[in-house]
Order: structure tokens, then C-alpha cells, then sequence
């Protein structure tokens, strides 16, 4: 039991340390890149993944989009101890595929503190109150951001969907109604990346989300999340459908950052992110989940 206490508390330092940094060099070449992808841009054309830094509700936040359109809103929720920078790759994908990404910066990704207000080891003494700032960061951008300056590129605020890797799948699922007093009726669709799920597990709170569908993503090193997501009667059976779920082979709980090891998996996990979010928030083609992608080891899904 200690030894898997220590591997759930080394899981969540290593998110904080994935942040990639880049070197000056690395910022002056990408700084290079994109003036030369204006220049070869063709007049009037729109750059994708527009990305500024605003306060929206007291709250700072990152936002991604891709271009001056008007696109599906997904609020995105950070691990703890990292950043929205930390998973910059596949928020810039959805971006680019068409959708707004607003990113809230929760407290401990100042604090860079990774631990929270129970321990990792006592899921079942977690309640509603639990890292509430979180919750309050989300409510107050979901609350202000329809009377801003960027509702104008927000498809409809009645319809949207909820990113998450790690603690930031706590804050997604809780949203989604497994804490009821964190409820947010607009969160129709949540991607719960590697998600912090045992709180709601052993208590049997999934269960009590409502939003219309849910895409689970693991892996086979993620020992920390990944085996009580999947085993028989955990957080993937207590799920309502239609819900989806990938594992992704060799893939640890830092896979989902910009980190060395996890840009081979960004491919697929985006596509299986972007599938999803195109049938809940677009009425899309639903097929594309049911395909196993090569890096996948396990596939599961239930349409309603």
C-alpha cells in the first residue's frame, strides 16, 4: 500500500516537471518560423491557432483559437502543478481544427505545489470542498466570459466541452456534475485525459455526472490512473454513455505534456480528442472513435 501511495505521489510531481521550457534559440527560431509563415501566407488568409493571454472573471487565462471564426468553446484544466504551457501541442491541435480552447491558470500553477488538500492516498475522504479553487476559476470564467470581448468567437455557451489531464480531469468531471455543488449545466462533453478519478470511484459519485458524453484516455505505464479507470465496475463502467475510452501502449501519466516522451502519442490522442468533441459539440461522425489507432491497446466505447 506504501509503495503504491508513492507512486501516486511521484505520478503528480512529475506532471510539473514535463513543462518544457524553451531556450532562448529555440524561442528566436520559432519566432523566425512564424514570420515566415506570414510571409508565405497568401493576404487575407487566417492563421490558425491564435493564442493571447487575458483575465476573464478575476481569473488569468490562456486562450487558443483558430482563427477569427466562431467555433465550439472547450474549457481546458491543467494538471497540478503545471500550466496550461504544459500542454500547449494539444490544445493548439483542437485549436486548429476549429474550436476555441480557453485555459484558466489555477492557483497551484503559480504555487507549482502538487499537493492537495487530501492526500493522493485518501480518495474516500475527498468531498465537494476539495481544491475548490479550481471549481471557482472555472465558474468565474464561465460566468464573465459571454459578456466579453471574446463571446463574439463562441458558438453557442449552452453547449460546451471540458479538457482535463490530471487533476485537471478532477476539475472536468466535477464540473460535469460528480461533485453537485461544483455543477455546471453547459458542460456537455468532457475529455478526461489520465484523469484524478478515485475520488469519485470509491464513493460513487461518476455516476451522478450529467453531461451527454465522456471520452476517458490512459496508459499502460499510467499505474497511478489507468487500472482503476478500466477495471471491471471502475470509473469507465460507472459512466453513463455514450462514453469512450483509449489506452495508449507504454504511454506514462505525462504524456499528455509537451514533454520528450509524449509528443509520439499527440497524433492519435488528438485525434481520438478532436473525433470526440466533432460528434458531441458538431453532431459528427461517431465511427471515427470505434477505430483502434496503432498505439492503442485497449479500445472501448458505448453509444447511447
Amino acid at each position: 500500500m506504501m509503495k503504491n501511495l508513492r507512486d501516486v505521489k511521484n505520478i503528480f510531481r512529475r506532471v510539473s516537471g514535463d513543462t518544457v521550457v524553451p531556450s532562448r534559440a529555440a524561442k528566436t527560431l520559432s519566432r523566425s518560423c512564424l514570420m515566415l509563415a506570414l510571409a508565405l501566407s497568401p493576404v487575407g488568409s487566417a492563421i490558425a491557432d491564435i493564442m493571447t493571454t487575458e483575465t476573464i472573471g478575476g481569473v488569468e487565462v490562456e486562450i487558443r483559437r483558430g482563427g477569427n471564426g466562431v467555433y465550439p468553446l472547450v474549457v481546458f484544466s491543467h494538471g497540478m502543478g503545471a500550466c496550461p504551457e504544459s500542454t500547449a501541442g494539444l490544445r493548439a491541435t483542437l485549436a486548429n481544427r476549429g474550436y476555441i480552447v480557453v485555459a484558466p491558470k489555477h492557483q497551484d500553477c503559480f504555487t507549482g505545489s502538487t499537493t492537495p488538500d487530501v492526500p493522493w492516498g485518501e480518495p474516500e475522504n475527498w468531498n465537494d470542498q476539495s481544491n475548490r479553487d479550481r471549481r471557482d476559476d472555472m465558474h468565474a470564467v464561465l460566468d464573465d466570459l459571454p459578456y466579453g470581448p471574446y463571446a463574439q468567437y463562441v458558438e453557442d455557451f449552452g453547449k460546451i466541452g471540458c479538457m482535463g489531464h490530471s487533476m485537471g480531469g478532477y476539475t472536468c468531471m466535477g464540473l460535469a456534475g460528480a461533485w453537485s455543488e461544483w455543477t455546471r449545466s453547459e458542460i456537455r462533453a468532457v475529455a478526461a485525459l489520465s484523469p484524478w478519478h478515485k475520488p469519485y470511484t470509491v464513493q460513487n459519485k461518476v455516476g451522478d455526472m450529467t453531461n451527454d458524453q465522456t471520452l476517458y484516455q490512459g496508459g499502460t505505464r499510467d499505474n497511478g490512473i489507468t487500472p482503476e479507470l478500466i477495471e471491471a465496475g471502475g470509473t469507465f463502467d460507472q459512466t453513463s454513455p455514450a462514453k469512450y475510452l483509449q489506452v495508449f501502449d507504454r504511454a506514462g501519466h505525462s504524456a499528455w505534456t509537451d514533454s520528450a516522451l509524449g509528443d509520439r502519442f499527440h497524433e492519435e490522442m488528438s485525434y481520438y480528442i478532436g473525433s470526440f468533441f466533432d460528434a458531441s459539440l458538431q453532431d459528427g461522425n461517431k465511427k471515427k472513435l470505434t477505430q483502434r489507432k496503432s498505439r492503442v491497446s485497449t479500445l472501448d466505447y458505448d453509444h447511447k
